[in-house]
């Protein structure tokens, strides 16, 4: 593919060939115009004045042109020839006064005639020197223009090579940065037509820097909390290496065993949340059956309702209720719900797993009858691995995270109220 450059030079060039030609093609032809009224002026002017200048003096020349080439006959009154200035070109006789045009031998002539004291004086001109003429008066008008194309390719060549060089600025600008480098491109003057691409590429490095400034402090964030499981890891494997007796060999293995599911669990949820950032790419969007969605998540977790005595159940319309999004996505927000809402509630409690229909739009909603949270940390829920205070049960504080990353890529809207019987939380999820 040709570089902008080359097509504008490409461009601009043929384009000044095309107007040269065009100007020369249309001063050809009104210099054709021009030169052919000339040539009928000059042949009635002959035709006029050659009876005075034959007066007794039959047989002689007519002053003229060499390149006009004009042939001048006289006829007597009794229509014999008494006069003709090239013999070799005798044209006939044309009875018709005034202009005309005739052809003769393949060749078209301009015959101007007049009848003047008696005699029939005819003047004639071939239209191949008409043109000639005007072929080569058109030169020299167009000569100087053809003259021109070198200069004026040069002043394009000066013209584009201008044009283009804050383009090579901000080429110039973007190829020295470093990958730290990520504020926005300054360049003064600028002209408008780079504003909107520079304001662009300005709003990418925003977007570049704001990805990698998470990404850092995600990082940041996961070593900080794998450093606790690994530490605590490794003087439980310690512990068991010195426990004497079986029992006491059995109950470290037993906490072992604790350790590395909280560890697993916490590696789960921090692949879960990579993978459903808001700035991720996903996958085309279809609907989606809430209904068997809530389903599906009571009937996984029921094993762990059980084990804990919590009463889990699904409230579910009547009818069918679809959204458009990503099956594997919204299964992974409500599973965390469920299992936060499993985790936190004390055993003998109730979990409500819900899909319904509120006002036009579809809802997801998870109840329970646990301690909830206080109204102080609520603004906080949401943020990647915190804690409320006061919770006994173990887990990652990235549940919620990951529902909220969710959220934003359907699009749905969270709202955090009291549970069941005014006790817990419930956890909505309201779809567009």
């Amino acid at each position: 593919m040709r570089s902008i450059r080359q097509q504008l030079l490409i461009g601009l060039f043929c384009g000044a060939l095309l107007c040269i030609a065009g100007a020369g093609v249309g001063l050809y032809r009104a210099v054709r115009e021009e030169a052919s009224e000339l040539s009928d002026m000059q042949l009635r002017q002959i035709a006029v004045t050659l009876p005075d200048q034959l007066s007794g003096i039959n047989g002689a020349r007519v002053v003229e042109d060499p390149e006009e080439e004009f042939v001048v006959q006289a006829w007597s009154d009794r229509g014999a020839l008494i006069y003709a200035s090239r013999p070799d070109a005798v044209q006939p006789r044309y009875l018709a006064n005034g202009y005309a045009t005739v052809q003769r031998d393949g060749q078209r002539w301009r015959i101007y005639s007049v009848e003047r004291r008696g005699q029939l004086v005819q003047v004639a001109q071939s239209l191949a020197t008409r043109d000639g003429l005007a072929a080569k008066l058109a030169l020299r008008i167009v000569l100087p223009l053809l003259l021109m194309i070198p200069l004026l390719g040069g002043l394009i060549y000066l013209v584009v090579g201008r044009a283009l060089r804050p383009l090579h600025q901000v080429a110039r600008a973007v190829a020295g940065r470093s990958p730290q480098a990520l504020q926005p491109l300054e360049l003064a003057p600028m002209s408008p037509e780079l504003r909107p691409i520079v304001d662009a590429l300005n709003g990418l490095l925003l977007k570049i820097a704001e990805a990698m400034t998470a990404q850092r402090r995600f990082v940041a964030d996961a070593a900080h909390e794998l450093r606790s499981p690994l530490t605590a890891l490794k003087l439980q494997l310690q512990l068991a290496e010195r426990a004497d007796g079986d029992a006491a060999r059995a109950a470290a293995h037993a906490k072992l065993h604790e350790r590395l599911d909280r560890s697993s669990h916490l590696v789960q949820q921090l692949l879960t949340l990579a993978r459903h950032e808001p700035d991720q790419v996903p996958q085309a969007a279809a609907p989606v059956d809430l209904c068997a969605l809530v389903q599906t998540a009571v009937g996984d977790h029921s094993t762990l309702a059980e084990s804990r005595n919590i009463d889990l159940g699904a409230a579910l319309a009547a009818i069918t209720i679809a959204v458009n999004g990503h099956a594997d996505a919204l299964a992974v927000l409500l599973n965390n719900l469920v299992d936060n809402a499993l985790r936190y509630t004390q055993p003998g409690g109730q979990v409500d797993v819900s899909a319904a229909v509120e006002e036009g739009r579809a809802v997801l909603r998870v109840a329970d009858n646990g301690p909830g949270i206080a109204p102080g940390q609520v603004p906080r829920v949401f943020d990647r691995f915190y804690r409320p205070d006061g919770n006994q049960a173990w887990g990652s504080g990235l549940g919620l995270a990951i529902v909220k990353n969710i959220a934003e890529l359907h699009g749905a809207a969270i709202r955090l109220g009291p549970g069941l019987d005014g006790a817990g939380l419930t956890v909505t999820i309201a779809f567009p």
